[in-house]
C-alpha cells in the first residue's frame, strides 16, 4: 500500500484553499481606506475649466513640471494600460490613475459595501478629454468650487476662489492612492502596494518628514508671473524612475574580517521600503573587485523583492526588502590587498518574462527600459 505523506506546508494550503472557496461574507469588503473617485467637482468661478492646460496659462512652470511627471501619465502609462486588460478592467484601478468622477465613464458603487456586489453605471457628465490627463491639478487643488492649497492667508488677488486645506501638509494626501488595500481574501497586513504604510515607521517617519519632504522638492518663486516669490514646491513627483532618486537610497560600509570583507547594506535615503510599490519590480546589488591591474572579480549579489503568492489565497511569500533605516549584511572573501571594493545597481521594472508576456497577452505598447542601472562602479571603502 502506497503511503501518503501530507506536509504542514501541504495541510495549510489546503485548509486555506477550502476557506477561499467558500468565501465567507465579509472577505471582500471594501474598507474606509479603499480609494473612491473625489466627487463631481464643478469649474471654479474665474478659471477657463478644470483641464491641466487652463491651469497652466497662468501657473506656468508648475504646468510645465507636472507634464514631464508621470502623474500627468498615470492614464496613458503603457504599463498601467496593460495591467488594466490583464486585470480585466478592474474599474477601482482607475480610482487613481484618473481621481476624479469626471474622468471616469461610470460611477461605482456598492449598497452591500462588498466588492463582489460593486456597480457601476454610466456617468452622464465624463469628460474624455480630462481622463487623458491622469492624475491632474483638480484632482489635488479643487474642492467644491474653491481652488484650494497649502497657503493659510487668501493673498495675491487670485482671479479664482481659494482655500487652504492641511492636507497638503500631511501624508495623508499621497497615501490616498499609495497606500493600496486588497480586495481580496488573503493573509497579507498591507495591501499589494503598500508604500503608505511603510512610510510611518523608521528614521524618517520619526523625525516628522512627510512624502512631498522628498517627492516634492522645496523651491521659492511667485506662484504666477508677476508676484512676488514665496516657498512653495515643485510639482514632479520624482521617484523610482529618477535614476538621481535611486542614488539617494543606499550607503553602503565594508570591514575586513580576517581574509574576509563584511559589506552593511543600509537603506538610509528612502522613507520607504526599497524597492516600493508594484510587485513586480526589484533591485539588484552587485559587488566586485577591481585590483591593480583592472582585472574584475564578482564576488556577491543581492536581490531585493516581495514575492506574493496570488492563488488559492493571497499571502507574502518572501520579502527582504529593507525599510526606512534598516541594514543588512553579506560577507565575501577578499581577492586581494592590491585593489578596491565596487558595487553597481540596477532598478528592474520587471523580470523580462513578465516584460514578454504583457507584451505578447496584453499588447504592451513600451519604449521605456526595465531594467535601469542607478549605480555605477560605486567605490565602498574598507575600513
Amino acid at each position: 500500500m502506497k503511503k501518503i505523506i501530507i506536509t504542514t506546508s501541504s495541510l495549510i494550503i489546503l485548509l486555506l484553499s477550502i476557506v477561499f472557496f467558500l468565501n465567507p461574507k465579509g472577505i471582500y469588503k471594501l474598507s474606509e481606506k479603499t480609494a473612491q473617485y473625489i466627487p463631481y467637482q464643478e469649474t471654479p468661478a474665474g478659471t477657463i475649466s478644470l483641464k491641466a492646460r487652463d491651469c497652466g496659462t497662468c501657473h506656468t512652470e508648475i504646468y510645465q513640471e507636472w507634464q514631464t511627471s508621470l502623474h500627468s501619465k498615470a492614464f496613458i502609462d503603457p504599463f498601467f494600460t496593460a495591467y488594466l486588460k490583464k486585470d480585466k478592467g478592474d474599474p477601482t484601478c482607475s480610482v487613481c490613475h484618473t481621481p476624479l468622477e469626471n474622468q471616469s465613464p461610470i460611477i461605482l458603487s456598492s449598497e452591500s459595501g462588498l466588492y463582489n456586489d460593486l456597480k457601476t453605471t454610466p456617468n452622464p457628465k465624463y469628460d474624455p478629454e480630462l481622463q487623458k490627463e491622469g492624475v491632474t491639478c483638480a484632482a489635488c487643488h479643487v474642492k467644491d468650487g474653491i481652488v484650494i492649497g497649502p497657503y493659510r492667508k487668501k493673498t495675491l488677488n487670485a482671479p479664482h476662489p481659494v482655500g487652504y486645506d492641511e492636507k497638503f501638509l500631511k501624508k495623508s494626501l499621497c497615501q490616498q492612492c499609495h497606500e493600496v488595500p486588497s480586495k481580496e481574501f488573503s493573509l497579507m497586513n498591507e495591501g499589494v502596494c503598500s508604500t503608505g504604510m511603510e512610510s510611518n515607521t523608521g528614521i524618517w517617519a520619526a523625525r516628522g518628514y512627510v512624502c512631498q519632504d522628498c517627492h516634492m522638492p522645496a523651491v521659492n518663486r511667485p506662484l504666477m508671473t508677476g508676484f512676488p516669490s514665496r516657498a512653495g514646491r515643485k510639482h514632479l513627483w520624482p521617484g523610482a524612475y529618477s535614476t538621481t532618486q535611486l542614488k539617494k537610497v543606499f550607503t553602503f560600509k565594508a570591514e575586513k574580517n580576517q581574509d574576509n570583507l563584511k559589506i552593511t547594506i543600509t537603506n538610509s535615503g528612502a522613507g520607504h521600503k526599497a524597492p516600493t510599490g508594484d510587485t513586480d519590480r526589484f533591485i539588484d546589488l552587485e559587488f566586485f573587485w577591481i585590483d591593480k591591474n583592472g582585472q574584475r572579480t564578482e564576488l556577491e549579489s543581492i536581490e531585493f523583492k516581495r514575492q506574493i503568492i496570488w492563488q488559492p489565497i493571497m499571502f507574502v511569500l518572501s520579502d527582504n526588502r529593507l525599510a526606512p533605516g534598516e541594514s543588512t549584511q553579506i560577507e565575501v572573501t577578499q581577492p586581494d590587498e592590491s585593489g578596491a571594493l565596487y558595487v553597481n545597481g540596477t532598478y528592474h521594472v520587471m523580470t523580462d518574462r513578465s516584460f514578454k508576456r504583457l507584451k505578447d497577452k496584453y499588447e504592451l505598447k513600451n519604449e521605456w527600459k526595465i531594467h535601469r542601472p542607478f549605480i555605477a562602479q560605486q567605490k565602498i571603502n574598507i575600513d
